[in-house]
């Protein structure tokens, strides 16, 4: 059975954990899945509900917390310094621990995001393939293109509507990346060694510098709420 680690950080995730934990659950009848976890800075019950739902998930919990204000989607480069410096910590702490090693795929997830199992079984799909060493899916808001700022092609962000970017339909289901943010399918070797961007919390800026391969899956989406 194919074993996929999942990485998510939360602040104040109380309403969206809860189908978060049904998403992952979800796939268990394929895959082995198991979960790290940041959580940081939440007022609310967070923390109890990611404990409960150790009882039936594998978790790896962590406590990193930045102490700083709490933002909205925008483009703020204090937020994205927070945002990195959260993930870093966890990236760093699952490499010390060698938990990358348990795993075939690693699957860095926004927590909130509204997907199914097909979603997952795509990006796996393309790294088994090697079509891509990280490969992210469409990250969508009905039909408008939701990461116009994370997504880029060609260094060259995605727009809000269809055809979205002029590599687009250039080819049939893998376009090659830039950046991306929301959701993340690697190798192991990626999370290992990649790191996010203390400017704009994107890991694109690692993932070229070491090389590995890094595509869009037209085929794959991921909601945003």
């Amino acid at each position: 059975m194919v074993k996929i680690l999942f990485m998510s950080i939360v602040r104040d995730g109380q309403e969206y954990l809860p189908r978060y934990f049904e998403q992952l659950n979800s796939l268990r009848s394929e895959y082995e899945i198991a979960l790290a976890i940041n959580e940081g800075d939440s007022v609310d019950n967070s923390r109890e509900l990611i404990l409960s739902e150790s009882n039936t998930l594998p978790i790896y919990l962590y406590n990193y917390s930045h102490k700083g204000q709490k933002f909205g989607s925008i483009d703020n480069p204090t937020r994205w310094m927070n945002i990195a410096k959260t993930w870093n910590y966890m990236l760093d702490r699952l490499t010390e621990e060698e938990v990358f090693d348990k795993y075939d795929y690693v699957v860095y997830m926004e927590a909130d995001l509204i997907w199914n199992k097909s979603t997952i079984d795509k990006l796996i799909d393309g790294l088994e393939k090697s079509f891509g060493e990280v490969i992210a899916p469409m990250s969508m808001l009905g039909n408008i293109f939701y990461d116009t700022w994370g997504h880029r092609s060609d260094g060259i962000n995605f727009g809000a509507v269809y055809p979205f970017h002029a590599n687009f339909e250039k080819s049939y289901r893998y376009i090659p990346l830039t950046s991306a943010g929301s959701c993340l399918a690697m190798k192991p070797v990626v999370a290992k060694q990649c790191r996010l961007s203390l400017v704009d919390a994107m890991m694109g800026h690692d993932i070229k510098k070491y090389s590995f391969s890094f595509v869009l899956d037209k085929t794959a989406k991921v909601n945003h709420p």
